[in-house]
């Protein structure tokens, strides 16, 4: 025999009523704390920016390669400057051309646009950050251990790297002026 009581009260019980109590409840919550969301979204993405700040090289210059030693033939080298976590700079191997990059640190990555340096196509190219013991700090311990995913820091940036520097942050500038 089956119980009254269960019968009138069931339907309350049921999954899809409650998933319309559950939304009105979350719709009255919204609605009542409405005024304070935008600040709550606001602070979210501030949250979130700083933690890529977090993320992000101190400004500077900085030479990474797939080896430890500079100019090397075959190996490929990341030369680049970061200021507030923004970044421009060259892919090349020594002896060869290189192509200009662009872009910023992005929670987990370094994401860059590169530019082909024959027929200026831009590709999306993105290199994870890691963390390890390797990489030296010029007195920020907090960065002490930010590196390139299948690269390794470098702290002698030659005169041909900064030439190569100069040559892509000149291309840039004049990228971003001419938008």
């Amino acid at each position: 025999m089956r119980n009254p009581i269960t019968t009138v009260i069931s339907p309350w019980f049921s999954p899809a009523c409650r998933a319309r109590r559950i939304l009105a409840g979350l719709s009255l919550t919204v609605g009542l704390l409405g005024v304070g969301l935008v600040p709550a979204i606001a602070n979210a993405e501030a949250s979130t920016q700083s933690q890529v700040a977090k993320q992000a090289l101190p400004d500077g210059i900085y030479l990474y390669g797939q080896s430890t030693q500079p100019n090397q033939v075959g190996q490929g080298y990341f030369v680049f400057e970061s200021k507030q976590g923004n970044v421009v700079g060259a892919l090349y191997m020594p002896r060869s051309s290189f192509d200009c990059a662009s872009g910023k640190f992005q929670n987990d990555q370094l994401a860059l646009t590169v530019v082909n340096s024959y027929d200026r196509t831009t590709n999306p190219f993105e290199i994870a950050l890691e963390r390890n013991s390797n990489v030296a700090s010029q007195g920020n311990p907090a960065f002490s251990n930010l590196g390139l995913q299948g690269f390794e820091r470098i702290s002698n940036v030659s005169e041909n790297d900064q030439r190569i520097l100069d040559v892509c942050k000149a291309d840039f500038q004049k990228q971003t002026t001419a938008k």
